[in-house]
């Protein structure tokens, strides 16, 4: 149940309950979701039980023990029975004596009959108030305020002085520094300071004289004096001041409206600047730049050759993010028996003829598009809701390069294959000519694939997408196993930093890429990049716009807030010029009536600034951090121009003001 629940169950106010809680007597628990007081049963009970000890008038040491179980109720219960016991007896004697005092018939109370009286009772058995303990708290006091000595030696000089206080206090074991030497001298014992006076007194039982030293601790009068009237002063100013905001109440309403509207004003400013320069800062994320290197005329994007060293350049720069990359193959299922060749283009001869071990390709097996990636993106025929992996595989391990590949439904249902089947495929693939700018196919080592996703592929899409994918880290690895230089087949990244264009650019071209030509020869190639920054670009340059006008009015924003701060307490306070000069002619000094009256000008700012950076935060005009800068700005300003507004104003002539000559 909650707190409410508690006090109509309990008849303990939440003060209470609070302060039970702080005291260790009650630890409810909390809820999980919101962190409010949850108070079960038991707590409720053991408030009931604290209630009750506490009407018994149990102080909450004991109440503590019981409730901990250090002392059983019962025990706990008969010892506070004593105690009550020995109040009721204290009182029955103080009632006693009371009634006795009023059926006295004279005039005046005599004291001392009466203290006699209630000495001898005490002594008797009956008790009254702890006086002898209230007693030793003041004496407490009056020892570390002042103490006193004696000392046999003469003391009539201030070395004898001196020694006598040294010597106490090496008895005392306490340190001492001697300060002002004298017959008066002031010291410091144990850090503490003390002022020392002697005094002559005669011995009653041998009338002989003694010296007696005594101490004072020297946090003086003065001191103390000076702290009240300090305090006396600031409270007077605070009366002062609230005083006058009420007196002069709609000025002052006056004051902390244009201080609010001041800070809405300059909240909705920076807050707008604030505002574009994150707009700038996440201008990347929201306007992506992508390029792609296409072939030197810009029809084509796939199926090109691109060298080593554009790949190399892309993936070492700075400037680039996501990267996709691709590599095409050609290939046949190999089936093992077979011996006739592959019908078709023109092969190399030689080594890269080879097949291998027996097995030769199916002369009845179409050709097979198998395309090497290095992210799940680049598949924009299938989704990843459309791969079946096989158990403890997923893109991430895919992707790392093994001899795996994922083949779609169609070509598994052709050739009898299912997820975790191997298959075994002969190679080709195309390079460029030693002359000219066409290209030609060469063939490379069978190699076997273990199959460990299938994908689903659409009709409509099916000329297009591969049957087989594989990483494209396998395809690198195949052409090194081959002696052959690689080529990729597309590539293209996302720009990470587009302020760096520029830079990117000059990388781009010294890696062999230029822009794209149409006039330029048609071409495999891909030797030209086309980055598509024209929207980024647009939106930058809007952006940097806004920016620079913004920041190009900031000083005038600033200079326009110090104004405000400078007008409006001058113009305020002109007509409490007969009230300034009627307080310096009462004696009030000039610094104390030029902070009263900047305290109360500076306490509305205060007050109506934030409301202003209150709301601003609160309708969105600026971010709480944006507005609580706003708000410092504006007291700074503000500040700067109502101090020298104060500080003309001060200069004014009280004698002609008086005089209403001015």
């Amino acid at each position: 149940m909650n707190t409410k629940q508690v006090e109509e169950a309990t008849g303990i106010t939440r003060q209470n309950i609070r302060y039970y809680e702080r005291q260790n007597l009650l630890e409810p628990a909390r809820d999980t979701g919101n962190a409010y007081r949850d108070y079960s049963e038991e707590d409720v009970r053991r408030l009931k039980l604290i209630k009750m000890l506490r009407m018994l008038d149990m102080p909450l040491k004991e109440i503590r023990q019981v409730l901990n179980g250090n002392i059983p109720l019962k025990k706990a219960i008969a010892k506070q029975q004593e105690n009550l016991l020995l109040q009721q007896k204290q009182l029955q004697a103080a009632l006693e004596m009371c009634t006795s005092i009023q059926k006295d018939k004279s005039e005046t109370i005599d004291v001392d009959i009466y203290l006699e009286w209630m000495e001898n009772m005490a002594k008797g058995g009956s008790i009254f108030a702890k006086i002898v303990d209230d007693y030793k708290q003041v004496a407490e006091e009056e020892r570390r305020r002042q103490f006193s000595f004696y000392t046999e030696l003469p003391v009539h000089t201030a070395g004898t002085f001196e020694k006598v206080l040294r010597d106490y206090a090496k008895e005392q074991g306490r340190k001492f520094h001697m300060v002002k030497p004298g017959m008066y001298p002031e010291f410091l014992l144990d850090g503490v300071p003390y002022t020392a006076a002697r005094t002559f007194e005669k011995d009653g039982g041998t009338e002989e004289t003694r010296t007696r030293i005594i101490c004072s601790r020297a946090e003086d009068a003065n001191g103390r004096e000076r702290a009240r009237g300090h305090r006396r002063i600031l409270l007077q100013s605070v009366y002062a001041i609230g005083v006058n905001i009420k007196r002069h109440r709609f000025k002052s309403i006056l004051n902390a409206a244009i201080s609010m509207l001041t800070v809405i004003v300059l909240a909705f400013y920076l807050g707008g600047l604030s505002g574009t320069r994150q707009q700038f800062a996440e201008l990347p994320e929201a306007i992506p730049v992508r390029a792609t290197v296409m072939n030197a005329i810009g029809t084509l994007r796939n199926g090109l050759l691109v060298r080593q060293q554009v790949l190399d350049t892309v993936y070492g720069s700075p400037y680039i993010g996501e990267i996709e990359e691709t590599a095409e193959l050609l290939g046949h299922i190999r089936t093992e028996g077979s011996k006739e060749e592959i019908p078709g283009p023109e092969k190399e001869t030689g080594e890269d003829a080879r097949a291998g071990d027996g097995a030769e390709s199916n002369p009845q097996s179409p050709e097979i598009q198998i395309l090497g990636v290095n992210c799940p993106e680049i598949t924009e025929d299938y989704t990843e809701e459309e791969i079946r992996w096989a158990d403890g595989w997923n893109w991430e391990r895919f992707l790392e390069g093994g001899k795996v590949c994922i083949a779609g439904n169609t070509f598994l249902g052709q050739q009898g294959l299912d997820i975790g089947d191997e298959a075994a495929f002969t190679l080709e693939h195309y390079q460029p000519l030693p002359f000219g700018p066409g290209l030609e196919r060469s063939s490379l080592m069978p190699e076997e694939m273990e199959i460990v996703g299938s994908m689903s592929i659409t009709e409509d899409s099916a000329a297009q997408a591969p049957q087989i994918v594989v990483p494209v880290e396998r395809v690198k690895q195949i052409y090194k196993e081959n002696v052959k230089v690689y080529f990729a087949s597309s590539l293209a990244f996302t720009v990470t930093d587009p302020m760096e264009l520029n830079a990117l650019k000059q990388d781009l071209i010294k890696a062999g890429l230029s822009s794209v030509v149409p006039e330029m020869t048609d071409s495999y190639i891909g030797s030209a990049c086309r980055i598509e920054d024209d929207v980024f670009m647009q939106a930058a340059v809007g952006l940097e716009k806004n920016i620079a006008l913004l920041e190009a009015f900031l000083p005038f924003i600033i200079l326009v807030v110090l104004l405000a701060g400078y007008l409006v307490p001058h113009l305020l306070l002109q007509g409490r010029r007969g009230e300034y000069a009627i307080m310096r002619a009462l004696g009030t000094g000039k610094k104390r009536c030029t902070v009263l009256f900047f305290t109360e000008h500076m306490l509305l700012a205060m007050a109506g600034g934030a409301v202003g950076a209150g709301l601003s935060a609160a309708f969105g005009t600026a971010g709480i951090p944006t507005a609580a800068a706003v708000w410092g700005l504006f007291l700074l300003c503000h500040t700067l121009g109502a101090a020298a507004a104060m500080w003309l104003f001060g200069k004014m002539s009280v004698a002609a003001v008086l005089s209403c000559r001015d």
